[in-house]
C-alpha cells in the first residue's frame, strides 16, 4: 500500500495510540478502518434512506394504528412474563 503523511493533534495522536496497545492493531490499520468508514458514510445514508422509504411506503405493520395495538398486546404479554 501506498504511504500517505498527515498531521494529528497530540491528544487524536496520543488515544489512536492507546486504542493501538489496547486492541494490538497498529496505528495505521487504525486510522485506515476509520477513513474507511468515514468514506461509506455517504453509502450508508443512501441505504437508510431507502429502506425507510420503503417501509413508509409499504407499511409492513398496517400503519400507526395497527402499530399502537401490536406493541399493546407485546407490551401486555410481556408483563405476564414476569
Amino acid at each position: 500500500m501506498p504511504g500517505v503523511s498527515f498531521y494529528l493533534d497530540q491528544s487524536t495522536l496520543d488515544t489512536i495510540k492507546a486504542k493501538s496497545k489496547a486492541s494490538h492493531k497498529p496505528v495505521s490499520s487504525i486510522i485506515r478502518e476509520a477513513v474507511e468508514q468515514y468514506l461509506s458514510r455517504d453509502a450508508k445514508k443512501a441505504a437508510k434512506k431507502r429502506v425507510l422509504s420503503t417501509l413508509s411506503k409499504s407499511r409492513p405493520l398496517g400503519g400507526l394504528k395497527k402499530w399502537e395495538g401490536l406493541h399493546k398486546e407485546r407490551t401486555g404479554a410481556d408483563a405476564d412474563r414476569r
